[in-house]
């Protein structure tokens, strides 16, 4: 039996790292302009975001109930708002606040709030350790715009 001439192994092994070297490469291509795409997003929010403010004011408590008034005081439109309470022992109430929070008429949507746009808020925090909140957070749909109370910002009824 004779076995595979030299010649035709070594044109068998260039043409299989050819072929290795070319899957290869277009997996690599595919992975870069993926993680491009994805950078590229998460930096066009992050500059989106560095025009947004938002601000916690006139802040009251009453009969378990926490008011005020939110603010945008940025330059863009910020939405998805969550008015956390934290309370002394770590427990937490989250209202993802909407536009039937003022009372009235109301669409259902989500709040949003459009630059210099203000927003009027009531929200029940319980009966159990209503008075024991610590920190009240307001949270919008870009993660580095929130404003943040202590219980020392909010004045009794």
């Amino acid at each position: 039996m004779k076995g595979i001439s030299p010649l035709v192994a070594t044109v068998l092994l260039i043409a299989f790292t050819v072929g290795v070297g070319g899957l290869i490469s277009i997996w690599v291509t595919g992975f870069t302009q993926t993680s491009t795409s994805t950078v590229s997003k998460s930096g066009q929010t992050q500059i989106i975001c560095s025009n947004g403010a938002i601000s916690l004011t006139s802040l009251k408590y009453c009969n378990n109930n926490i008011s005020g008034i939110i603010k945008n005081d940025g330059r863009i439109t910020l939405g998805n708002m969550t008015l956390q309470t934290i309370f002394n022992n770590g427990t937490t109430i989250s209202h993802a606040l909407n536009d039937t929070d003022v009372g009235g008429t109301s669409s259902g949507n989500f709040l949003a709030l459009k630059p210099g746009q203000v927003f009027g808020f009531n929200v029940s925090i319980g009966a159990s350790s209503a008075s024991n909140y610590n920190t009240i957070f307001i949270y919008t749909n870009c993660s580095s715009v929130t404003d943040t109370a202590v219980s020392a910002d909010v004045t009794s009824c």
